[in-house]
């Protein structure tokens, strides 16, 4: 699969999400034209609250399943920076929303579905540094 950067996300996003353009404008609007939104900025406010939104339906829409298929993109270019583009604002959200996760499981990608599995392992290894020993990430991974 071709290379996504990191420095390209941006314009991915916009391309493969013509229906979020509103939202990616809003934040451009919000940075009052001082420079560019970062990537981080743009997948974190703009693609996740889409997400959140649809998979709170409790369905796989169609808007769903194109969100798949784009992290997927970014997880099998192993861009570094992209794909912890990603962990930062989608995985870091969606590790801690069972729900949520349990519903866009099924539809994810193989390298997806491992990035995922690594930030929960992480997550839960970091909470459990720190005492924590319920409601950690991996116990919120779907069984396959």
């Amino acid at each position: 699969m071709p290379s996504m950067p990191q420095d390209n996300l941006v314009q991915h996003l916009r391309e493969a999400f013509p229906d979020l353009e509103d939202r990616y404008q809003e934040r451009v609007k919000f940075w009052k034209g001082e420079r560019a939104p970062s990537s981080y900025g743009v997948l974190g406010a703009v693609l996740r609250p889409a997400l959140d939104q649809d998979l709170k339906k409790g369905h796989l829409t169609e808007f769903v399943r194109r969100a798949a298929l784009f992290i997927e993109e970014i997880c099998d270019s192993h861009d570094r920076e992209a794909v912890n583009v990603v962990w930062i604002g989608i995985f870091e959200w969606l590790i801690f929303n069972p729900k949520e996760l349990h519903l866009f499981w099924p539809v994810l990608g193989q390298e997806t579905k491992a990035n995922l599995k690594d930030a929960a392992r992480r997550w839960s290894e970091a909470g459990r540094r720190f005492g924590k020993t319920k409601g950690l990430p991996e116990e919120f991974l779907p069984e396959e």
